[in-house]
Parts: structure tokens; sequence; C-alpha cells
């Protein structure tokens, strides 16, 4: 199973994926704040975690990132292909078989 198919099979729930399009940004987000507000960067963080926690202990599963640490690196990619509408096939059935 593909890094993104892992992901994107641990977050069903409507609400999970509610609080992902959410913390998703926030926790990037900080990225750009630090260089402006550091305390408040600071604070991004554990907030953008908790928003993604919360959704896991509604849909009842463990962060796909506790099991692969690069999971926090598919997030973006799963938003952005969410929002897009690019939900059907994951990055690696893409190709042609």
């Amino acid at each position: 199973m593909s890094l993104y198919s892992h992901y994107d099979k641990a977050h069903n729930h409507k609400l999970n994926r509610a609080l992902h399009m959410l913390a998703i940004p926030v926790g990037f987000s900080s990225l750009v704040v630090v260089w402006f507000h550091p305390f408040i960067a600071l604070l991004l963080i554990p907030a953008a975690f908790a928003l993604a926690w919360l959704g896991h202990l509604i849909e009842g599963n463990k962060p796909a990132f506790l099991s692969n640490p690069a999971h926090v690196f598919v997030a973006p990619i799963w938003l952005v292909r969410r929002v897009f509408g690019a939900t059907s096939k994951s990055p690696d059935t893409d190709k042609a078989a």
C-alpha cells in the first residue's frame, strides 16, 4: 500500500476529514508565521495536531504519521487532491498498467 493510499484510508469519517482540512493549513502556515511571530507559530503547531488528533479520536484510529512520519508530507498532497476533487485514484495508480 502506498503512503498516499494508507493516509487516505485513515481519513474516512467526514468530521475527521473536515478537521484535517483545517489542521493541515494551520500546521503548515506555522512555517511562514515563524518569521513574523515565532511565539504564535509555536502555538499553531500543537493547535494543528490537536485538531487532527480530535479527528482521529472521532474516527477511532491512530494518526497515520505514527506508523510512518513521512505522512506529515503526504498530508498537504492529500488536502490538495481533496480540494480539487482528485480523490478517486491514488497517485501510484495513475500510471499506465
